[in-house]
């Protein structure tokens, strides 16, 4: 299964290419939303076209892409040795692991002079931004990272993210000029349509007969698409 081969990513690529965006941030609404997944699987979409990519891991409060914090610095010091060759054409750079070149990031000259120099080997600069609510002086504000690129998309976690934290992230990247390009909806906490049929099934249709309940039953759990795992 290769979700970032699927319809949804090919028609937010299709946004991305005709906005000749080549600088991307991912960031979500709330912590624990599927930010850093839905980013990796951009990163992927875009690396199926032979194009470079590389993904910066920024995400400094939650885990991010999973990997160990390394030595590296803005001026490309340590870089090489701290970048992860996922693919031929996707590389990672795990966050840093020197408090000085996270406060270097902070300033907005030093990023985007990094974010240039980045821009000669790879087609695209994808960040891993973190949550927009994550702000202190241990990270790095997602508002800014999001400035700094052509276009942010932010992520938010169905049936788990709240309308509150959906309103005050969209005002933060506005109010920090922010190009946003969309929302993009992590239904992983959604039930599933089976779950709402069996829902039903065992509040509000105690009148079917018990034979009848189990063979619903064993049909709506063999079902792979009901179930909302597609392949």
């Amino acid at each position: 299964m290769k979700p970032w081969l699927s319809q949804e990513y090919d028609q937010l690529f299709q946004q991305i290419h005709q906005q000749e965006a080549r600088v991307i941030s991912f960031t979500g609404a709330s912590p624990q939303c599927g930010s850093s997944t839905m980013c990796y699987w951009l990163a992927r979409r875009c690396a199926e076209d032979n194009n470079k990519v590389l993904l910066i891991d920024l995400d400094l409060s939650g885990s991010g892409q999973g990997n160990h914090a390394t030595d590296w610095e803005t001026n490309g010091s340590g870089e090489m040795g701290a970048i992860i060759h996922k693919t031929s054409q996707l590389d990672i750079l795990p966050p840093p692991k020197n408090q000085e070149t996270t406060m270097a990031l902070r300033q907005p000259q030093t990023l985007l002079n990094t974010i240039q120099r980045w821009q000669q080997t790879y087609h695209y600069i994808i960040f891993d931004a973190g949550t927009v609510s994550a702000a202190n002086w241990r990270n790095l504000p997602a508002a800014n990272i999001c400035h700094a690129s052509d276009a942010a998309i932010l992520c938010i976690a169905a049936a788990k993210t709240t309308e509150s934290e959906v309103l005050t992230s969209i005002d933060r990247l506005k109010q920090g000029g922010v190009n946003l390009l969309g929302c993009i909806v992590n239904d992983q906490h959604n039930p599933s349509l089976a779950c709402e049929i069996l829902r039903i099934l065992d509040t509000k249709a105690s009148w079917l007969p018990k034979k009848i309940k189990i063979g619903i039953t064993h049909y709506l759990n063999q079902n792979s698409m009901l179930q909302g795992k597609y392949q």
